[in-house]
């Protein structure tokens, strides 16, 4: 077993569609821990820390193990700011005790002020700017326990309607651990103090993962740290639906196990570099505005690509889907062409790119789920969909990005062309799914002729069809024979994508002699060429081989609205079925092209503005048409049910079917 399959093989995950579901397993929760251990960290903590024994009697409690708390106690650990040292313990934590941040600033751009003369009140900002610092803790005055828990149910309701969660917490439970600080609160009425560990970074998980709980603020200010009854009930409950079967789970069950208990991280002081420049609270603040406003540059779009498809990659060789180290540092770029040769896993230039494009859009499962596994754990939400789903034009980018590392850097391939060879390779690789396919060892001529031979028989491009167009897409890019479509040229602009055009050409047999030839020429190192009828270079008026161009193929020899011509010899009712299916799957085409057109934030205009007030047409048009192939469809079951011989069918070739090269 390799060190990949090892380090892969007991991961769970799920692929639900094109939804890749990598959740949190389900667990039991401990039992409280011994009170011995919990009267042990509270102690340490005033010694320690200088905590007082309010605070540190309420810290020591919201731990699911206190003994692992001793040692960071004793020697807490340290974040750099601006101005000094946080102080910090970090540990398992029980997500019922930990209190949301009433004043998130995230919030802070919807409050009202009385100055606008709206209904509002200054509650809220008067308790938050109440704040004092102590040694290793806060403390904060509200005018009741009332108020307190209404700006908190305030400020978790605003938090959870302004910030969804991607993957949702139900999921995952809470990943990446809240900071907060001890908080004592005291009150103008005289209700006693209270002391809650406050989150101050990660208020979003902590109101998500309290609404999936069913908790209100009264049970994590008030019941919860009250005794150990309501922590045990607690625990006890959420260990009944971890007994039950899975199937009798409902998802909220799932995500209150999943919710129960998260990694926290508690701020436990502060040493300022200059004693008296900054305090507690002061320090918390600026840390907080380090998470949110001085956030890290994303990484280029590049670097993003790179990264994941060398984790794509090595989770195909760990599942066992690559044929050997040699091909797997082949594909990665690590080798020359000349030793992926020696090595036998390539014999033409155009091997890696057919072979990448394959594994990173083919739908195999295997396959499939091993390419889509690495790229679960990190896809960012797009804010303009409910879902996030890992589709064949997630994966595209990898793939290319891959391809790509065979010209950066290269001489005669400036930085320019490079990019320029990326967008004709992400364009056109929606070819690969004109059919069901996989990459084979034929010589250009058996696959030309296999080809050829799958049109002729089922009036449709097959796998051999497929497999041409995708070897020669990477031609295309690299001799600049297509390019991205243009909308410059009014209504004779072809907008058409690289793999539309393709596809056209995979439709009629001077196009699949067409893409032989570009591979061809590809394979010799030339710029493919302009052919006539015959298949002869045609030649310019300086006597050289006219070079074979965007314009030529877009315009002239393939233009839009094109319809193939039949194969001579056919059926009329079998080609009048393959027009209906074309037409379908052109309808297909039509309504993906019209979601996927999108605004400059990235949104789906579709979804944001729907269609035309004709689509109530259309959908009657659609409506009728659907009922009149139901109909014919019944006729058909009834007709091969009693006959012999089925009616013509674009799935039933002639006989002699196709001619499969060895």
């Amino acid at each position: 077993m390799t060190p990949q399959e090892r380090r892969h093989q007991s991961v769970p995950s799920h692929v639900i569609g094109e939804t890749t579901e990598l959740p949190k397993p389900l667990r039991r929760l401990p039992e409280l821990p011994d009170p011995a251990q919990i009267r042990a960290l509270r102690s340490a903590a005033r010694k320690s820390l200088g905590m007082t024994d309010r605070a540190a009697g309420a810290m020591s409690t919201i731990w699911v193990r206190p003994e692992a708390l001793m040692p960071q106690v004793e020697q807490p650990r340290r974040i750099r700011i601006p101005g000094g040292d946080l102080l910090y313990i970090e540990g398992l934590a029980w997500v019922p005790r930990l209190m949301a941040d009433p004043f998130n600033p995230r919030n802070a751009g919807e409050y009202l002020y009385p100055l606008s003369g709206a209904s509002a009140s200054s509650t809220e900002q008067e308790i938050a700017s109440s704040v004092t610092s102590q040694r290793a803790e806060l403390t904060m005055t509200a005018p009741s326990r009332d108020a307190l828990l209404n700006a908190l149910s305030n400020g978790m309701a605003k938090t959870r309607a302004t910030n969804a969660l991607y993957p949702p917490i139900g999921d995952q439970g809470i990943m990446d651990a809240p900071f907060g600080v001890m908080t004592v609160f005291s009150f103008d009425d005289a209700s006693p103090d209270i002391a809650v560990p406050e989150v101050r970074e990660g208020t979003s998980r902590v109101s998500h993962a309290h609404a999936e709980l069913g908790l209100e603020p009264e049970d994590t200010v008030l019941r919860m740290p009250s005794g150990a009854r309501a922590m045990t009930d607690f625990i006890n409950e959420i260990n009944s639906l971890v007994e039950k079967p899975v199937s009798e789970l409902t998802e909220n069950d799932k995500a209150r196990v999943r919710c129960a208990t998260a990694n926290f991280i508690l701020i436990v002081g502060f040493e300022a570099d200059e004693p008296g420049s900054l305090d507690l609270a002061e320090a918390l603040k600026t840390k907080v505005a380090q998470e949110h406003l001085n956030t890290k540059r994303d990484w280029s779009e590049t670097a993003q690509n790179a990264v994941m498809a060398d984790d794509c990659l090595e989770a195909a060789f760990g599942a066992a889907l690559l044929s050997s180290g040699e091909e797997y540092a082949w594909l990665r770029g690590l080798t020359t062409a000349e030793t992926a040769a020696e090595a036998g896993v390539s014999r033409d230039a155009d091997d890696r790119s057919t072979r990448l494009l394959w594994l990173f859009t083919t739908e195999e499962p295997a396959v499939h789920n091993a390419i889509r596994r690495p790229i679960a754990f990190v896809l960012r939400k797009d804010n303009a969909r409910k879902q996030v789903q890992v589709r064949k034009t997630t994966k595209v980018p990898y793939a290319v990005e891959l391809i790509a590392r065979e010209f950066r850097g290269r001489t005669g391939y400036p930085d320019s062309t490079v990019e320029r060879m990326i967008k004709v390779l992400e364009n056109g690789a929606k070819v690969t799914g004109t059919s069901p396919w996989t990459m084979t060892t034929r010589t250009l001529k058996l696959l030309k002729s296999a080809a050829l031979t799958e049109l002729q028989s089922s009036g449709k491009p097959g796998k051999s069809c497929t497999e041409l167009a995708v070897r020669a897409l990477y031609y295309a890019a690299i001799h600049d024979v297509l390019r991205v479509p243009r909308n410059d040229q009014g209504e004779r602009s072809d907008r058409r994508s690289v793999a539309d055009v393709l596809d056209s050409m995979v439709r009629t047999p001077r196009g699949i002699e067409l893409l032989a030839f570009i591979v061809q020429d590809g394979r010799r190192g030339l710029r493919p060429v302009l052919r006539d009828e015959a298949g002869d270079p045609v030649d310019g008026a300086d006597g050289q081989p006219v070079p074979l161009k965007n314009e030529k193929l877009r315009y002239d020899l393939f233009p839009k609205g094109q319809k193939g011509s039949e194969p001579k010899g056919q059926d009329p009712y079998l080609a009048a079925q393959i027009r209906l299916r074309e037409a379908v799957e052109a309808l297909a085409v039509a309504v993906d092209d019209v979601a996927e057109v999108q605004d400059d934030d990235g949104n789906s205009l579709v979804e944001q503005q729907g269609l035309l007030a004709e689509a109530k047409a259309w959908r009657k048009q659609l409506n009728n048409i659907a009922e009149q192939l139901s109909e014919w469809y019944d006729v058909g079951v009834e007709y091969r049910a009693s006959n012999a011989e089925p009616p013509a069918s674009p799935a039933s070739p002639p006989e002699g079917g196709e001619a499969e090269a060895a």
